[in-house]
């Protein structure tokens, strides 16, 4: 109870310049991220069910490196703008791309003109998720990485190599993907995947 005041004081303190609904969305993203921490990765868990609609490209280091973590912000943009081109090619924009991950296991993706399905597990002490494709005309088969949650929002991520395997099934110009893998390797632990929104 007194890490939650601890963390409210803070957050009213930071955002005292800030708007009313960047604000409230930092709570969101905090509360979310602190109630997962605390329930060891269950709050992702039981709010991954659910239709969620594509946003933008997402890039998150998965790290304890402190050094790698203040970067990664600063290569982010440049990232996230050549894997919008990479997904422009595969199908998946804003409005024409969907997850459905379904309390059973299952899942619906809609990418474009695509639809695919199969079934998902998701570890809550990781964070890591298993996506298996089920659809047998592209061969996807199976990819792992991870999921979260923050506010409203969630992030899915994958290994670069995994994600542009995935991508060039799909349709997308490996050309498109080879500067992306130089600016990838530079830094340890970065995962590169899709930020969705209900």
């Amino acid at each position: 109870m007194k890490r939650i005041i601890i963390l409210c004081v803070v957050l009213f303190a930071t955002a005292a310049n800030a708007s009313a609904q960047s604000w409230l969305d930092a709570l969101k993203g905090a509360a979310t991220e602190l109630v997962d921490e605390v329930t060891g990765g269950k709050a992702t868990e039981a709010l991954l069910p659910g239709k969620w609609s594509y946003a933008a490209p997402a890039v998150r280091l998965v790290s304890d490196d402190l050094i790698a973590s203040t970067l990664s912000s600063s290569v982010t943009a440049p990232i996230e703008q050549k894997l919008q081109k990479a997904y422009d090619y595969a199908g998946i924009k804003a409005g024409s791309c969907t997850f459905t991950f379904n309390t059973d296991g299952s899942f619906t993706a809609v990418l474009g003109k695509k639809t695919l399905a199969g079934t998902y597990v998701y570890a809550s002490d990781t964070h890591a998720i298993e996506l298996k494709f089920t659809s047998t005309l592209l061969n996807l088969g199976s990819m792992r990485g991870y999921a979260y949650l923050d506010g409203e929002n969630l992030e899915l991520v994958f290994d670069c190599t995994k994600l542009f395997n995935f991508l060039t099934k799909l349709g997308s110009k490996v050309s498109l993907l080879s500067p992306i893998t130089q600016l990838v390797e530079t830094y340890d632990g970065m995962m590169l995947g899709f930020g969705f929104n209900k």
